[in-house]
C-alpha cells in the first residue's frame, strides 16, 4: 500500500503510535491488506482486489480509503485492522522520508508482524533496485512468509485466490489463535459501599487518567481494601477506556512463570498458533486503550520486568495492581493504602459525627451485617473506639472483630481483644508490623471458634481458589471420604458449621456462574489456616484426600468434553484450576503418589488443549512421565503420551508430537483399551497430515474412524469424517472430501452439535468459492447461518 509521495513519518519505523484511527468495513469479514508501489504495479493491484473479493474477503488498499490523516499513519491503521498480508514487489523499492531509515514499503512489510505473509515477486525484473534487492533476501532468509513468482496480472489473480483458499482451509485444520477482542474478565461486583478512601481514589484515578503513566500500584498490608479499592477506581474510569477494563485475580498463583498464561487467559488470547504466547499477548496489547486491574500480585514480583516490557510495547496499556509490596520497575507510580482513619480517644465526638470517622462507620456496618438490631449508643461508644483504635483500623479486622458481634455486646468484645494486645502489638520481630496485626487478629478470631469449627477452618485451607460443598464433605470429613459418595454422609455438621465461618468472615461466598455455591478463604486467612493444619499433624492427610477427589473429578469430566455438552464440563473443570495444580504439584512431590499424578495429568490433557494451556499442560504431562519407566505398560501411561503428543501438535512440534503419539500406539493396542486405541490411531493421522504427509494420514484416519464407529462414538466419527475430508481436499480429491464433509456435518447435527456442524459446512463453502461454484457457496452460506445462531460457545473450536 506504497504511496509515492512522502509520507509524515518518526524516525523508528518499528514503533507503534500512540493511537491509531479506527478504519472498518462495512461487513467486518476477513481483511487482507495489500502492499506493494503503485503505479509500476496498478494492474496487478488490481488483479488481487478480484482475487480477494472472488473469496468474499475484504480487500485493504491504500487508495479504498479516505485519507483524513497523515499517510503513514493511515496504512499503520489499516494494517493493525488487517488479517493477512499480501506483498506485490516488482522493479521500485520506493520513496523514504528524510526522517526514516527505511522506505514505506520495507515499512509495511515490518509493521505487519506476525500475520500470516503471502509475497509474490514479479518477474522479469532486469532494472529492480538495489534496496529491494535486499529487501527481499531479508524476506527469504527470515523465512516466514509464502514466497512465489509470477509474469502476469492474471498469473497473479489465479495464485493468490489458490493461496488464500488453502490459507483459510488450513485455519480450519490447525489450532487457531482466540479471537482478540474475546470477553474481558469482568469486574467484580461489590456486595457493599466503599467506606472512605476519597484521597487514594482520587490520587488513583489522576495518575491512570496522566498520558505519561502506565503503571500504578495500591500498596499496604494484607486485609487493607486494596482490592476493594481498585475495583472501584477501575469501575470509575470504564468510560475512558474505548477496549474495557479487566480484572484478573493472581492469587492462586505462586509460579511467576505463569503470570502471561493467565492474563492471557482473562483477556481471551490463545497459546496456541505461530509464535510465543508472549508475544501474542504483546500484539493483542499494542493498539488497545484498556485497563488491567491486576489484583494480589506480591508473590510474584519476578515477574515485574514484564509488565514493565508490556507498558513500553503498548503505549495505551494502563495498569492498576494490587500487592503487599511495590513492583520496583521504572515509572511505577505508588499509591499507599494505610489503614482507616481513627477516632481520637481522648475527644470523641457526639454520635453523628463519630459515625462518620470511616473505622468506626466500617465497623457499625459490618456489625449490622451480624446483628441488625445492632445500634451506636452513648453506652457502647467507648469500647468501640477502643476495639478500632486496638485494631489499628484494618479494614479485614474490624470486619473480623464486627461478626462477632452476633454473639458478645461490646464491652465484653473488647475484654476478650484485651488479653490479645500482646499479641496485636508485639509479634515475632522477624514480621513485618502489618503482618503481626493482621496475623493475630486472625489468630484471635480463631480461637472464638469452637473445636469443631477451628478444625473444619484449617481443613479447608487445603483448597486453593475456592471450593463446593460436596469437595468439603469429600476432603475435610473424613468419615464421608470412605463412603461410596459424599453425598451419604451425615453432613449437618459441616453444613453448620461452615456457616458459622461464613458468619465470621473467615470464609467467603464466591459468586457461582454454574449453579453449586462456591466459597472461598480470602488468602491472608488462608495462610493462616495453613500453618494451623501443619501443627495439627493433618496435613498430609488432607492433601492426599484432597489429590484423590480432585482426580476423581478430572476423571469424570474427562470423557465429556468431546459431546456436545462439552463447554458445560469444561467449565465445571475450569472453576477447579488452581485445585487441580495443587493436587498435580502435591503428586509430582510425593514419592508414593507417582499413580495419581500420572492418571491426573492423563485425565487433563484434553483440559488444557481445550483451555489452550498449551505449554503448562506439557510441562506437567512430561514431568509426570519422567517419573515412570519405559518398560510400564497401562493406558495412564499411554494416555500421558498421547497428551504430551496432542499438545506438541498444537505448539507446531510435529516432531514430538510424532514420536509420542507412534509409542503410545502399541501401548495402548496391549492393553486392549480400544477407545484410547481408537484416539491415539486419530491423533497420528492429524500429526501425519501437519507433516505433509496425507497418504500416510488416510489410511489411519479411515481406520480410527471405523473404531470410532464400531463403539457407538458418533461424536469422534464425525470429527474423523471431517479430517478426511481435509486430507482429501488437500491431496486433489474435492469429490471425496465432499463426502466426508456432508457425512461429517450430518452426524454433527444428529448430535446437536451446531457449532461442529456449522464448521464443517464453512469449510465445505471455501471449496465451493475455490472451485468457483458460487451458487453452492451461497446455498450453503444459507444453510450455515442458522447454525451458527444455534452455536452456543464458539471457544471449542479448538481444532479448527
Amino acid at each position: 500500500m506504497q504511496t509515492d509521495h512522502p509520507p509524515n513519518a518518526e524516525s523508528r519505523p518499528m514503533e507503534a503510535p500512540s493511537t491509531h484511527p479506527v478504519i472498518r468495513t462495512p461487513d467486518q469479514r476477513v481483511r487482507v491488506f495489500v502492499s506493494s508501489t503503485l503505479d509500476e504495479l496498478a494492474p496487478e493491484r488490481a488483479a488481487a482486489r478480484e482475487a480477494i473479493t472472488q473469496l468474499r474477503l475484504t480487500p485493504v488498499l491504500f487508495e479504498l480509503g479516505a485519507r483524513p490523516y497523515p499517510p503513514r499513519e493511515l496504512y499503520r491503521a489499516y494494517l493493525v485492522q488487517s488479517d493477512i498480508f499480501i506483498g506485490l514487489y516488482w522493479q521500485r523499492y520506493g520513496w523514504a522520508a528524510p526522517t526514516m531509515q527505511v522506505s514505506g514499503l520495507e515499512d509495511e512489510y515490518q509493521l505487519s508482524g506476525a500475520k500470516p505473509k503471502l509475497i509474490y515477486i514479479k518477474t522479469p525484473a532486469s532494472e529492480r533496485e538495489q534496496d529491494l534487492h535486499m529487501l527481499l533476501d531479508r524476506i527469504r532468509t527470515q523465512d516466514t512468509a509464502s514466497y512465489q513468482k509470477f509474469a502476469t496480472p492474471e498469473e497473479l489473480r489465479e495464485r493468490i485466490a489458490n493461496d488464500l483458499a488453502q490459507l483459510l482451509t488450513e485455519r480450519f485444520t490447525t489450532p487457531a489463535e482466540t479471537p482478540v477482542a474475546a470477553r474481558l474478565a469482568a469486574l467484580p461486583v461489590p456486595r457493599s459501599r466503599l467506606i472512605d478512601r476519597e484521597q487514594e481514589r482520587a490520587q488513583a484515578k489522576a495518575l491512570l487518567q496522566q498520558e505519561d503513566v502506565g503503571l500504578v500500584t495500591l500498596t499496604g498490608p494484607g486485609g487493607v481494601g486494596k482490592t476493594r479499592l481498585a475495583v472501584q477506581v477501575a469501575a470509575d474510569l470504564l468510560p475512558q477506556f474505548t477496549d474495557g477494563v479487566a480484572f484478573i485475580s493472581l492469587a492462586a498463583l505462586k509460579d511467576p512463570t505463569l503470570v502471561v498464561s493467565a492474563v492471557a487467559r482473562a483477556l481471551g488470547v490463545s497459546e496456541s498458533g505461530s509464535g510465543s504466547v508472549d508475544n501474542r499477548l504483546l500484539e493483542y496489547l499494542r493498539p488497545r486503550q484498556v485497563l488491567l486491574v491486576l489484583d494480589n500480585v506480591e508473590q510474584l514480583v519476578a515477574a515485574a520486568p514484564l509488565a514493565a516490557q508490556a507498558l513500553e510495547l503498548a503505549p495505551r496499556l494502563k495498569l492498576l495492581v494490587t500487592s503487599r509490596e511495590t513492583l520496583r520497575v521504572r515509572d511505577e507510580q505508588i499509591v499507599p493504602v494505610p489503614p482507616l482513619a481513627l477516632p481520637d480517644p481522648a475527644h470523641i465526638p457526639d454520635l453523628d459525627h463519630l459515625v462518620q470517622i470511616p473505622a468506626v462507620a466500617l465497623f457499625v456496618e459490618r456489625a449490622r451485617e451480624a446483628r441488625p438490631d445492632f445500634t451506636l449508643t452513648s453506652e457502647n461508644t467507648a469500647p468501640i473506639v477502643e476495639i478500632c483504635q486496638r485494631l489499628d483500623g484494618l479494614p479485614l479486622a474490624l470486619e473480623l472483630a464486627a461478626a462477632v458481634l452476633s454473639l458478645l455486646p461490646p464491652a465484653a468484645l473488647l475484654a476478650r481483644l484485651e488479653r490479645r494486645l500482646p499479641l496485636l502489638t508485639r509479634g515475632a520481630r522477624d514480621l513485618p508490623e502489618r503482618q503481626q496485626t493482621l496475623r493475630n487478629t486472625i489468630a484471635w478470631s480463631y480461637d472464638l471458634l469452637e473445636e469443631g469449627e477451628q478444625q473444619l477452618f484449617r481443613r479447608l485451607s487445603v483448597f486453593a481458589g475456592g471450593f463446593t460443598l460436596e469437595a468439603v464433605q469429600a476432603v475435610c470429613v473424613f468419615e464421608a471420604f470412605e463412603t461410596s459418595s459424599p453425598a451419604q454422609a451425615d453432613d449437618g455438621a459441616v453444613l453448620e458449621q461452615l456457616a458459622h465461618l461464613l458468619d465470621k468472615s473467615l470464609v467467603q461466598a464466591q459468586q457461582s456462574t454454574g449453579g453449586e455455591p462456591r466459597f472461598t478463604l480470602l488468602e491472608t486467612i488462608r495462610e493462616y489456616a495453613t500453618e494451623q493444619l501443619a501443627a495439627s499433624g493433618e496435613e498430609a492427610a488432607l492433601q492426599q484426600r484432597h489429590a484423590h477427589y480432585f482426580l476423581k473429578l478430572a476423571e469424570e469430566v474427562e470423557p465429556h468434553l468431546s459431546s456436545p455438552e462439552g463447554d458445560i464440563w469444561l467449565e465445571r473443570l475450569e472453576r477447579e484450576d488452581a485445585n487441580l495444580r495443587a493436587a498435580l504439584a502435591w503428586s509430582k512431590a510425593n514419592e508414593d503418589a507417582v499413580e495419581t499424578g500420572l492418571r491426573l495429568a492423563g485425565a487433563l490433557y484434553y483440559y488444557w488443549f481445550l483451555l489452550g494451556n498449551l505449554r503448562e499442560g506439557r510441562t506437567w504431562l512430561e514431568e509426570m512421565l519422567e517419573r515412570t519407566e519405559s518398560s510400564e505398560r497401562s493406558v495412564a501411561r499411554g494416555k500421558v503420551l498421547l497428551g504430551v503428543g496432542l499438545l506438541a501438535w498444537a505448539e507446531g512440534d510435529y516432531e514430538a508430537a510424532s514420536l509420542c503419539t507412534e509409542e503410545s500406539l502399541p501401548l495402548l493396542r496391549e492393553v486392549q483399551d480400544k477407545r484410547w486405541f481408537s484416539w491415539a490411531e486419530s491423533q497420528l493421522g492429524l500429526v501425519r497430515f501437519s507433516q505433509g504427509n496425507a497418504v500416510a494420514a488416510r489410511p489411519l484416519l479411515e481406520e480410527s474412524r471405523t473404531l470410532f464407529k464400531d463403539q457407538g462414538d458418533v461424536w469422534n466419527e464425525a470429527f474423523t469424517l471431517y479430517q478426511l475430508g481435509s486430507v482429501a481436499y488437500r491431496s486433489g480429491d474435492p469429490a471425496a472430501a465432499y463426502a466426508y464433509y456432508e457425512e461429517s456435518s450430518r452426524l454433527f447435527q444428529e448430535q446437536g452439535d451446531a457449532l461442529y456442524a456449522a464448521l464443517v459446512l464453512a469449510a465445505l463453502q471455501v471449496m465451493a468459492s475455490t472451485q468457483g461454484d458460487q451458487e453452492m457457496a451461497r446455498s450453503l452460506d444459507q444453510q450455515l447461518q442458522p447454525l451458527m445462531q444455534q452455536a452456543r460457545n464458539r471457544g471449542r473450536l479448538v481444532l479448527f
